[in-house]
């Protein structure tokens, strides 16, 4: 017997020994000081173990007894006591039945653990938990959980205020469901698969829906959530509302994309005028240089021949010179045109403009510059009056014209069209010359292009890009129609009356 009390007196463990009817028949020292610490009634073999628990307890504890001797299985029990001192115990109680041969009940062991520390321990973690809870709640951060699904297990009070959607609205509800539109959903199922994987995924702009239909966008970190098997059974996600600093960066791309379109602009310009400059110089030295080396021959015969010379080799001389200076004033006149366009000095001067007498004095005029070799046919309707720019129309129509007559040497007549309508008045010059290929008519109106079947013809190549011009100044159209050696239409359709 002294072998087993000194067994018991060793153990960590508080054992009372009872029999059938309650009464102590064997404790240990641990048994003694639990005993000591909750009462001032000390154990003493003998007593009834129900006399020495307080009177809250003792029911419970008659209860147990009463279930241990009916069912013969151990009963668990948990009880707190406050000590004299004001202090707390916690005690676990297993209440276990000792059966003899015959499954008669002879002792009941009451075996009993402090378990006050852990208690205590349990007791500063849920604190400490519910600390956290409640400052991951109130977090000035959106801060919320999916499981493995992407069922949404937690949703912070920032969340709430963020979207509009409620802790409720939320919970047991898939996230792609309800903040992810059907745009945005490779985001969030990329994130889950680098999450499954175990993967933390950090910086990861995030799109969500708000409930009043808009959107947020949202600097996410997602990290794993893990068992105790370390199975990954869901994420934890933590971020910051970027909406503004988001929507100030697109700003800021859309207005860099901008400056860089328009530098690419000013850049393209810069070489398109490059190589105006040099297509100008390569046409202009080879334009100028025959008529003049045709004024200077003419302008040599006269000064060495000019005592013996003719009155009749004196005008042939004389209208030799003056046709080429004609023809290079025509050039200049077309250099300049085209240079005010570029520049953009042109200034709109709308008059009245008297349909019947303008195309009369513009027909004579060509006429004038071409000796009348050829014939315009004039066909008009009832002409009559339009407010426009005169100065524009007239270089439209002139060079059309001139134009028509160059490029169809050997025909005799080019015709002109002239209707006024209602509200736009139509020029239409037709002529039955070279005409042009299909491959080059999407560039006939660019300055210093010239066709290939042209080269023979002297000119700059700016009378076509000097009539779009005007034309779109007035407000109007242009469309030509031509096959090679059949011949060219230009249809031009300028409104009776420019829209300031």
């Amino acid at each position: 017997m002294d072998v087993l009390n000194d067994i018991l007196d060793n153990l960590n463990d508080s054992v009372i020994v009872v029999d059938p009817r309650g009464q102590i028949l064997l404790f240990n020292n641990e048994a003694q000081r639990i005993q000591r610490s909750i009462s001032e009634t000390p154990l003493r073999k003998g007593d009834y173990f129900s006399e020495i628990v307080s009177d809250a307890r003792r029911p419970i504890v008659n209860d147990i007894f009463k279930t241990i001797k009916r069912q013969k299985k151990p009963i668990k029990s948990f009880a707190d006591y406050t000590t004299p001192f004001g202090t707390s115990v916690f005690l676990e109680i297993n209440f276990a039945p000792v059966l003899g041969d015959k499954r008669e009940l002879k002792y009941i062991s009451i075996i009993a653990q402090d378990i006050t520390n852990r208690k205590l321990f349990e007791k500063k973690l849920r604190a400490t938990a519910a600390d956290f809870s409640n400052l991951l709640q109130q977090a000035h951060a959106v801060i919320f959980s999916v499981d493995s699904r992407g069922y949404v297990v937690d949703w912070n009070n920032f969340c709430a205020q963020l979207t509009g959607f409620s802790k409720d609205e939320v919970l047991s509800h898939r996230l792609r469901d309800v903040l992810i539109s059907d745009t945005n959903d490779h985001i969030f199922t990329d994130l889950m698969e680098s999450i499954l994987r175990n993967e933390a995924v950090g910086n990861c702009e995030f799109p969500m829906l708000t409930k009043a239909g808009g959107e947020v966008i949202v600097m996410l970190s997602a990290t794993p959530r893990t068992n105790a098997n370390g199975h990954v059974i869901g994420a934890t996600m933590v971020g910051q509302d970027i909406t503004e600093l988001s929507v100030y960066r697109k700003a800021l791309e859309q207005q860099v994309q901008n400056q860089t379109a328009e530098l690419e602009q000013v850049l393209r310009k810069e070489k398109e005028a490059v190589e105006l400059k040099s297509r100008f110089v390569s046409i202009a030295s080879h334009e100028f240089r025959s008529p003049l080396s045709s004024i200077d021959y003419a302008a040599n015969f006269i000064k060495q021949h000019a005592a013996t010379i003719g009155k009749k080799k004196l005008n042939e001389k004389v209208e030799v010179i003056e046709k080429h200076v004609n023809y290079m004033s025509h050039l200049l006149e077309d250099v300049l045109n085209y240079s005010k366009n570029e520049a953009g000095k042109i200034r709109i001067v709308p008059s009245k403009i008297d349909l019947e007498q303008f195309i009369k004095g513009v027909v004579e005029e060509v006429g004038c510059l071409y000796k009348h070799s050829r014939h315009i046919c004039v066909s008009t309707n009832n002409l009559g009056t339009i407010e426009s720019d005169e100065k524009l129309l007239r270089n439209i129509v002139i060079n059309l014209l001139t134009n028509a007559i160059k490029f169809s040497p050997g025909k005799d007549e080019v015709l002109l069209n002239v209707l006024d309508q209602l509200s736009c008045v139509t020029i239409e010059v037709i002529d039955e010359g070279i005409g042009i290929p299909q491959s080059e008519i999407d560039m006939i109106f660019e300055p210093f292009v010239r066709g290939k079947a042209v080269d023979s013809v002297p000119g700059t190549g700016l009378g076509l890009s000097i009539v779009k011009k005007a034309v779109d100044l007035l407000q109007g159209t242009i469309t030509v129609k031509s096959k090679p050696g059949k011949g060219s239409a230009f249809k031009v359709t300028i409104p009776r009356k420019r829209i300031i």
